[in-house]
Parts: C-alpha cells; structure tokens; sequence
C-alpha cells in the first residue's frame, strides 16, 4: 500500500498585502501529480486546511477542488482538523464521503473508535489538533497536564489500530524537539504542550504529524512540514511531500515541490553602492522582505525606499529601516532581552510587598508557554 503524507495548506493565507493561493495551488497541482505518478493510495492530510478558522469563499472552492481532483483519480483522503481550522467547518465535509472517496475527522472524538479509519490491511489512527478545552470535556482529569491528556488520547485510540497489519498515526500536534519555523532552534514551549516521544505508543508503523512547517524526522515522528514559503521565517526552506510504501519493510521518500514564488529577506548596508543594489534586485525573482540599514538622520532614506519600490514593485511585501546607533554608525540597535519571570517577581515584591509563591511563579511560567506557543502556530 501506497500512502503520501502533506499537512499545513493554510488556504486563504496572505502576506501583507499578496494573497498566497496561487502558491498553495502551484503546490497542489503538484501534489495530483505526484499520487499519479506513485500509485498513491491513500493522500493523508495532517492539518491546517485553512489559515483562518472562517475562510473566505475563494479558498474553500480550490480546496474543494483539490479533494474532488483526488477524489477522481481513485484514491482516498484522509483529512483531520488543526489548529488553525474550525472543527464545524472540517466536520462538514464529512457529507462528502458519500460520494467522494473523502474521509474527515474533524476533532478528538469521546469515543476513540470515532477517530479510526480502515482501508483493507490499512488502519488509520486520526488526533485532530487537540484543543485542551475539547481534551477536558472527554471525561480527563482537569488537574492533569495537557501532554497527560494527549498520552492517555494517543494510548486510546492506539488500542483500537492494534490488530491491523498496518497501523498509521496521523495526527496535528507537537512534540519534544521540533525543529520550528525558519530557525535552527528547536522547540521551547516546555513541558505543557511539547508531547514527549515516549507518549506515542510504539504499535505505529508510520506517524505523520502536521503543526510544524519545516520538513523533519524526529525518531519515529515524521513531519511533512507546509506545501510553501508560508511567510518570512520560511525563506530559504525546501518543501516536501511524504511518500510511504508499506510492505514487509516500511519504505519513506520525500518529494521535494518546487516553489512558485520563493520568500527573500534582503538587507541592504547603508555602506552599499546602493546603484549595484538596485541592479542585482531586477535579477531576483519572488516575494521580497527588504531592510534598509541607515542613520536615521540621513535625508536620502525616502528616495531609497522609492526607487527599491519601483524595482521590486508588487513583489516588494515589506520594507524596514534597521537604525544605526546614533553613537556609534557602525553598530546596529538592538534591544535587551527581558528576562520576564525575573521582572514579574521584581514586580510583585515590589508592590505587594512579599514574594510571590511557587505555585504562582510556575502558573506564570505556563502563561509564558502558551504565550510561545500560540506565536509559533499563529
């Protein structure tokens, strides 16, 4: 059996002023042509249809599309809410398989039973983004953690896959030791959200994950990562869908995509030619972020920014000054960095008059976490 695993459309996505949906259909038509070419399956997609749980009517008809386009090549989807999408919206579509070999699960459901797919020797475990809220309502512990809650879901719905020859898990969630975003850096949104490896049962033949946007193994943990450059922090990163053959040995191929229009940050040093700037600039192609380095007193700032304008025209998305340090022109400003419990304590002592408690630190501690961790899946 032949499976290709994507995840994070984010239909209806737009970058400043430039709507993304050409790139995310560049991208898809691609995906057609890849379940062709391989023989696919079954297409699994982990999440993140849309980039707004309300979508505008544009997106949801070349999304539409796209599963009808599926639909008539004989292969079956299988399509789970993240974080991004509206389960009553991703529950709609589950009138679809009536008619069209598409399979929805649309949020964690009471009885795990409900989030499992069958397909011959196939069984398909699916976790829709597990929203804490949701979690608590399915009759969990409210005192427990919420990678607790997830380990208890995971270990549930594992017991209803194990007599399968082949067992998948797809689910939108993230775990220990992502790689996040643009960055190298790995995840640190702690132990309140991060699923630790250990917490996913060992019966899967194949996980596939969506909610991080770079392409990445973690063990035994695959992430598909998005189908394009979704804003700046992505530039510079190949795109990838999952090919999956399973047989007597698990085989898994990444396709690379190419990229329709590729993202470029541009920084131009105040110490440039700025002329030889504007020439290599009409050589480049896609979309541009471009940050102009200069002293602020420097009355020629204005014209530099209209002639970058008039080069890079429709595909200039953003444009930033970066100010010199008026002390000293060779220095960029930069701001300090806040430790924000060492502050919150400062404050608390200084007007209340007492130290705040541990109990207290450690709740602020998981605002903090969550504050993190919706910044990286915004």
């Amino acid at each position: 059996m032949r499976l290709l695993h994507i995840s994070d459309l984010h239909a209806g996505k737009s970058l400043g002023r430039i709507n993304r949906n050409e790139d995310l259909e560049y991208a898809l038509n691609q995906v057609i042509n890849i379940c062709k070419e391989e023989k696919v399956d079954v297409l699994l997609i982990a999440g993140d249809i849309y980039d707004k749980a309300n979508p505008d009517h544009e997106s949801q008809d070349m999304i539409l599309d796209f599963l009808t386009k599926i639909h008539t090549e004989g292969i079956h989807t299988v399509l789970i809410a993240g974080n991004h999408d509206s389960y009553d919206l991703i529950r709609s579509y589950k009138h679809l398989r009536r008619i069209a070999r598409l399979h929805v699960v649309d949020r964690p459901y009471k009885d795990p039973k409900d989030c499992i797919l069958g397909f011959g020797d196939l069984s398909v475990a699916c976790v829709p983004y597990p929203n804490e809220r949701l979690l608590t309502h399915l009759h969990e512990n409210p005192h427990r953690s919420y990678t607790e809650k997830v380990a208890n879901y995971l270990k549930a719905v594992a017991k209803h896959v194990e007599s399968a020859r082949y067992k998948v898990l797809l689910a939108h969630l993230m775990v220990e030791n992502a790689k996040i975003s643009g960055t190298e850096r790995q995840s640190t949104v702690g132990e309140f959200y991060a699923v630790k490896l250990e917490h996913i049962p060992e019966c899967f033949d194949y996980i596939a994950l969506g909610h991080v946007h770079r392409y990445q193994r973690i063990n035994r943990v695959y992430y598909s990562g998005s189908l394009y450059q979704i804003d700046f922090s992505e530039k510079g990163m190949e795109k990838f869908a999952n090919l999956i053959i399973l047989e007597d040995e698990l085989q898994v191929r990444p396709i690379k995509l190419d990229i329709k229009r590729e993202l470029h940050e541009i920084k131009v040093d105040h110490r440039e030619n700025f002329f030889e700037v504007l020439e290599r600039l009409k050589d480049l192609r896609g979309l541009f972020k471009v940050i102009l380095t200069a002293d602020m007193r420097d009355s020629s700032i204005n014209v530099k920014k209209k002639q970058i304008e008039e080069v890079l025209g429709n595909s200039l998305v953003r444009f930033e000054i970066q100010p010199l340090d008026q002390d000293n022109s060779e220095r960029w400003y930069k701001p300090q960095s806040i430790d924000l419990v060492s502050a919150y304590k400062d404050y608390y002592e200084r007007f209340l008059k007492q130290k705040p408690s541990q109990e207290l630190i450690k709740e602020f501690i998981k605002l903090l976490e969550r504050a993190e961790y919706e910044t990286h899946t915004a």
